[in-house]
C-alpha cells in the first residue's frame, strides 16, 4: 500500500524507473511550487505566529481572540510549508495512470487524467476524470492530443471516506528524459483505461466548470474489464454477487504468471 493512497491494480504498474535529478529540476514546475509554499510558510506563517504571541500576551480580550486565530493560521502555514513534498516525491512509488493533453496555451497546459479513487481493496474501482493544470517549463513540450503516462499522487479525502475526493497527477516525462522509460510506463497501463480516458474528452468542458476539476465515471459507463478487474492490489480476486471482491491468490501468483 502506498503512503497516501490505496493502489488499484497490479503493483507492477507503479513507476519504478530511474529518476534524473537534473532533468527533474529543469522540467517540473513542482520545484517552484515547493519553494513558494516553503516561503509562504516560513515568512507569512512565522509572522502570524509572532503577531499572535504579541496579541495574546499584551492586549484586551478581542486582541487575545485575534492573536489565537493568528497563532492557529500561522502554525498551519508554517507546517504546510515545511511538510510540502519535493518534486521527486510523486515518482517514488506512485501509481501509473493515463493522461491526455487537452489544452495548451503558451505555457499553460491542461491534462485530462483517469484515476481510480477507491480506497477499499474489496470494492470495485471508482474511476474519475481529473483535469490537471500546470505551467510547462521551457525544457518540456506538450501539445494537444498528446498521450502521456502520469503518476497519481496528492490524494485528498476524509479518513472514513471509501473514496478519495481528489488527487493530483504528474507526467512521467518530468522525471526522466529517456523516451524508453516513458514508453515502458505507458505500456504498463491497460488499453481499456486509455480508451476510457479518450471517452472522457467530450466531458472536458463540464469538468472545467467544476471547482474540483474532477468528474466521477458512472459504473454503467465502464467496460466489464474495468468494472471487475481480475486483480485488486495485485492479488487475483473473484467477484461475488454482492459486488465485493474475494481474494483468491497472492501477488506471487500474478508475478509468476
Amino acid at each position: 500500500m502506498a503512503d497516501d493512497g490505496w493502489p488499484a491494480g497490479d503493483p507492477r504498474r507503479f513507476f519504478d524507473g530511474p529518476l534524473d535529478p537534473a532533468h527533474l529540476r529543469e522540467s517540473s514546475p513542482n520545484i517552484f511550487r515547493r519553494a513558494t509554499w516553503l516561503a509562504l510558510g516560513v515568512v507569512l506563517g512565522g509572522g502570524l505566529i509572532a503577531l499572535g504571541v504579541w496579541a495574546v500576551t499584551d492586549g484586551p480580550w478581542w486582541s487575545v481572540l485575534v492573536g489565537a486565530v493568528a497563532l492557529v493560521v500561522g502554525a498551519g502555514l508554517l507546517a504546510g510549508g515545511l511538510l510540502s513534498g519535493n518534486a521527486s516525491k510523486p515518482f517514488r512509488g506512485g501509481q501509473l495512470v493515463p493522461g491526455l493533453v487537452v489544452e495548451q496555451a503558451d505555457a499553460d497546459v491542461q491534462v485530462l487524467v483517469l484515476g481510480d479513487t477507491s480506497r477499499d481493496p474489496a470494492a470495485p474501482p471508482a474511476f474519475a476524470y481529473r483535469l490537471v493544470g500546470f505551467r510547462a517549463r521551457e525544457a518540456t513540450r506538450f501539445v494537444p492530443g498528446q498521450w502521456i503516462p502520469c503518476v497519481m499522487h496528492g490524494f485528498a479525502g476524509p479518513p472514513r471516506s471509501r473514496r478519495w475526493w481528489s488527487f493530483d497527477a504528474a507526467p512521467v516525462s518530468w522525471a526522466t528524459g529517456d523516451p524508453g522509460v516513458v514508453e515502458r510506463a505507458a505500456a504498463q497501463i491497460p488499453k481499456a483505461e486509455w480508451d476510457q480516458l479518450l471517452a472522457g474528452v467530450e466531458r472536458v468542458a463540464d469538468i472545467r466548470r467544476r471547482w474540483t476539476r474532477l468528474l466521477r465515471v458512472s459504473y454503467e459507463d465502464l467496460p466489464v474489464s474495468l468494472r471487475r478487474p481480475p486483480t485488486r492490489l495485485g492479488v487475483p480476486v473473484e467477484w461475488q454477487p454482492d459486488g465485493r471482491a474475494r481474494f483468491v491468490g497472492s501477488v506471487s501468483d500474478v508475478v509468476s504468471a
